[in-house]
């Protein structure tokens, strides 16, 4: 496969998915700062913030698979939807966890929790996967299946 034919937003998608899984790794998603006692730090792979990774890799995995395999995929459902609302989703629990993970923490003690520099990164590259998956739907002209309840035509 040529990556000259592929669509900007679906290479987009790719690097997103990539950088976010690289930067997950990192401990600096939430850092605890206590003041001139020290600092600590932890990656995105804790609490709840672990299932918000997982749905970012599996939306990857999944726009690699349409991008490289799509005739394995089945078509019985829109799998660019599936895979921006896993990234939507992913990036979302993500963000939730590095701004409410310090929540225990007694106020006026100078303690200080929140997102790290990879936490910042990685919310910047979850958000840029979400939409250019969106993105990439719309040009290659995917589209939704009928929602609204009603019987096809009969073709006799």
């Amino acid at each position: 496969m040529d990556l000259k034919n592929l669509s900007p937003f679906s290479l987009g998608a790719l690097g997103a998915g990539i950088l976010a899984f690289i930067l997950s790794l990192f401990d600096s998603y939430v850092t605890v700062s206590a003041g001139g006692f020290g600092s600590a730090g932890t990656n995105a792979w804790t609490s709840f913030a672990t299932l918000g990774m997982l749905l970012v890799v599996a939306a990857t995995a999944l726009i690699a698979v349409r991008v490289f395999a799509g005739q394995v995929l089945p078509p019985v459902a829109p799998w660019f939807l599936v895979s921006a609302v896993a990234a939507g989703v992913g990036t979302f629990l993500l963000i939730l966890r590095a701004f409410t993970g310090g929540g225990s923490v007694p106020s006026g003690l100078g303690v200080s929790v929140g997102p790290g520099w990879s936490g910042w990164l990685l919310f910047v590259a979850g958000i840029v996967l979400t939409v250019c998956a969106v993105l990439d739907s719309r040009a290659t002209g995917e589209k939704l299946p009928d929602f609204s309840g009603q019987k096809p035509a009969d073709d006799n």
